[in-house]
């Protein structure tokens, strides 16, 4: 057997020892330059939390320059410092607390709903079709030189119409309110214009209590307006080309040709044109009632 034996260098093995030695060196510097950038890193991380828990919550004390002295938060002028700085602070960090809120408006109770209403001074009736307004007045005129058709102008400038009865309770109401107005005026009876005109072939002779007239201001209807004095509607031509209906107003101490014929209230038939008896002239406008 041979043995082959390889000749051993020891200036080889000393330059590999110092080469793993340089490697080795190189190796810790770099851990440790690794280690000191890991500790510089989280020291600047953690350098401002715990500065601003100090500044935050006071520090328990201030210096203060030129003095020499150091002074406790709890005296009234590091009191008043700390919270300068902490206003200042907050004033450049969002607040924790959430954000103001306006204050909510008082509640208000809901508003009542409107009503159908009507202007001072007009009488008011339920009617099936809504709230019904009534104006009684005086023409100021006394010598009959009122017609009906003067009467239908002054309730248009009113934005009214000249109207009819719905039942007995708007003609007595309307009969009692010219009443007074009457008495007011030291009258003892007049006549008030209404808002009807004959039907058709019933100018001239009467079609009877309930047929020989209709409504014309379009809101009333039916017949249970219409109360006539004795006689009445009559057969009598009065001038004109339609017939109309004025309501006596008649006081309890009138005395002449009317009494036993009409009382207060009692409708008439009658000529539409001047000069109309009895001579002092009222009107009756009517119109529908506003939303307020």
């Amino acid at each position: 057997m041979n043995f082959a034996f390889t000749t051993f260098d020891p200036s080889q093995l000393f330059s590999r020892l110092m080469a793993i030695t340089h490697a080795s060196q190189c190796l810790m510097k770099l851990k440790r330059a690794k280690t000191m950038k890991l500790l510089i890193l989280v020291f600047l991380v953690t350098v401002p939390f715990i500065a601003a828990i100090f500044l935050e919550g006071g520090g328990g004390g201030r210096y203060h320059g030129g003095g020499g002295g150091f002074s406790s938060s709890s005296s009234s002028s590091g009191s008043s410092g700390s919270s300068e700085e902490h206003e200042h602070h907050h004033g450049h960090r969002p607040s924790n607390r959430p954000p103001h809120r306006p204050p909510r408006p008082p509640h208000r109770p809901p508003r009542p709903p409107t009503r159908e209403q009507c202007d001072d001074g007009w009488l008011e009736f339920q009617r099936p079709n809504g709230i019904w307004c009534i104006l009684v007045g005086y023409s100021g005129v006394s010598n009959g030189w009122y017609s009906q058709q003067d009467a239908q102008n002054t309730c248009t400038g009113m934005g009214a119409v000249l109207t009819g009865f719905q039942n007995e309770n708007e003609r007595m109401k309307v009969a009692e309110v010219a009443l007074d107005k009457l008495i007011a005026l030291g009258q003892t009876v007049g006549g008030i214009w209404v808002g009807a005109t004959n039907l058709p072939g019933c100018r001239v002779n009467s079609c009877g209590p309930y047929n020989t007239f209709q409504w014309t201001d379009g809101e009333t209807t039916g017949i249970e307006g219409f109360k006539w004095g004795v006689g009445e509607p009559d057969n009598s031509n009065w001038p004109g080309a339609t017939a109309c209906i004025q309501q006596f107003i008649v006081a309890p101490n009138y005395v002449g040709m009317w009494n036993g014929y009409f009382v207060n209230g009692d409708l008439d038939k009658y000529q539409c044109v001047s000069q109309a008896t009895p001579p002092p002239r009222f009107y009756m406008c009517g119109k529908r009632g506003v939303r307020r």
